[in-house]
């Protein structure tokens, strides 16, 4: 009952990390109109990390060790490499294209789960395979597809490092504790970024400081809704929940995506948009469901064992 319990909490958290990121879809893109990709990822993840210091008196668990924190920093490297590779081609894409692709990755973390001998449930494939069908009704408008351009391949290629993102997470929250490997990971992150703006950017310090107080909404949505509250109610929901789950539950990511710009920029739902709805949940509801028969729960067992 009590394991029950903890894996609902844990996708009831899995949720409301996916409709944060949906809607900061919204100040990703607009934010790119006061500050360059790697400026605004900068501030955004250090003002989370920031954020959180100030709750380890509260709720910090056991300090990490050594190798605690080179798991965090690992985590916030390939962080670093997704998040840079999105916001980059966000730029240069359609949001609900750029949902789709970065999406991939529920196809490609049970990949890498089978790759590594991990057992999974056979339900797990006809599942994802629900969900892409549905984020591809939800996310792709007529022919959006006959044009592909090069913000298409950045964000599917920072899909590779979600996969690999939330990998790391449910292996990593094993041992230590959620909260200050989240720290790590966004200051990791936000540094890193910080070191990409002197590289490829020509940063005029007076033009940031005017982006910073024109996309102030943008940052604070970002960093502390996005970053703060949501990577760190991911890390502490893969405590319960398995990673190729999370990766489906987190793919509503791109429901609430269209949910806020219905809601919040009047745009058109369609019923085609309501069959992207349905498939993704029943996808979703599939992962979740125990397979019948003595074969499945031994499945299911070792699957709990791992």
């Amino acid at each position: 009952m009590t394991q029950n319990r903890s894996a609902l909490t844990g996708n009831f958290l899995m949720i409301i990390t996916a409709a944060l990121w949906g809607f900061a879809f919204v100040a990703q893109k607009t934010g790119m109109d006061h500050l360059s990709p790697y400026m605004f990822s900068a501030i955004r993840f250090v003002l989370g990390a920031t954020c959180l210091v100030f709750l380890l008196r509260w709720f910090g668990g056991a300090r990490l060790d050594r190798r605690g924190y080179i798991m965090g920093i690992a985590m916030g490297v390939v962080l670093t490499f997704g998040a840079l590779m999105q916001q980059v081609g966000i730029v240069e894409t359609t949001a609900g294209k750029g949902g789709f692709l970065t999406a991939i990755y529920i196809l490609l973390v049970p990949i890498f789960l089978s790759f590594s001998g991990h057992k999974l449930a056979v339900q797990i494939w006809p599942a994802a395979i629900l969900a892409i069908a549905g984020l591809y009704l939800l996310s792709i408008k007529g022919g959006e597809f006959n044009s592909i351009n090069v913000g298409d391949y950045w964000v599917l290629a920072s899909a590779i490092f979600w996969a690999v993102h939330i990998i790391l997470i449910e292996k990593a929250v094993k041992y230590y504790d959620p909260l200050r490997l989240s720290i790590v990971q966004f200051y990791t992150c936000g540094v890193l970024s910080l070191f990409a703006v002197f590289l490829f950017d020509e940063t005029v310090w007076s033009e940031v400081l005017v982006g910073v107080k024109g996309g102030w909404l943008e940052l604070l949505y970002g960093g502390v809704a996005s970053v703060a509250v949501a990577y760190t109610l991911q890390v502490f929901a893969q405590r319960s929940v398995p990673s190729h789950h999370a990766a489906l539950i987190l793919s509503l990511e791109a429901v609430f995506a269209v949910i806020g710009g219905v809601w919040l920029l009047d745009e058109e739902l369609t019923m085609r948009m309501v069959m992207g709805f349905g498939l993704i949940f029943a996808g979703i509801i599939l992962a979740q469901i125990p397979l019948s028969g003595t074969k499945a729960k031994l499945k299911i067992r070792e699957n709990i064992a791992d």
